[in-house]
């Protein structure tokens, strides 16, 4: 879900989606953007199978796509948040995020509701999606429903006081320098 531009990298997932080896795997794009086209050529030219694009999609739409969706794929290049991620994990979706992702850091626990792989490492994205393809469904639905929870423990948590902690470990050790 989101633009298709080069900072999201969609080509990086769509390669890996082609290594993939499941016959019954689909890819699905949610959303539009500059790179739909040079994707679509790529899609042409392997003969890459059931990759579909829904377009640009209103935000009342988007929940009908993570409903059907086994797994959310964030490949970015760099991600301050990852607005997406969150939406995934609260549709119970396993989440499979680059490094560059910023929620990844705090949301993502390998193994336990996704995996997250080094940003432009296509063939650890691929590992990563198959891992989830050769789970079984209970497992797959497992992880999903571990995201939901971590997700709905991370928004009753108090952000100010992590702020706080943050910023005393910053200022401690200049104050003891003297400075």
């Amino acid at each position: 879900c989101g633009r298709l531009s080069n900072e999201k990298n969609p080509g990086a997932l769509l390669r890996a989606y082609h290594q993939l080896s499941d016959p019954d795997k689909v890819l699905l794009y949610v959303g539009d953007g500059r790179l739909r086209g040079e994707l679509q050529e790529f899609i042409d030219r392997d003969d890459v199978k059931s990759v579909y694009f829904t377009g640009f999609q209103d935000r009342s739409e988007v929940p009908k796509f993570y409903a059907i969706a086994d797994v959310l794929a964030v490949p970015s290049r760099r991600e301050a948040t990852g607005m997406v991620v969150y939406e995934g994990m609260n549709f119970s979706i396993p989440v499979i995020v680059s490094d560059q992702v910023g929620a990844g850091v705090d949301l993502v626990i390998d193994g336990y509701n996704g995996y997250t792989f080094h940003e432009g490492n296509e063939e650890e994205l691929a590992d990563r999606l198959q891992r989830i393809l050769d789970m079984p469904d209970e497992a797959r639905q497992a992880m999903g429903e571990r995201s939901r929870d971590l997700i709905s423990h991370w928004s009753d948590r108090d952000l100010s006081e992590s702020l706080v902690q943050y910023l005393s470990q910053i200022i401690s050790p200049k104050k003891r320098a003297g400075r």
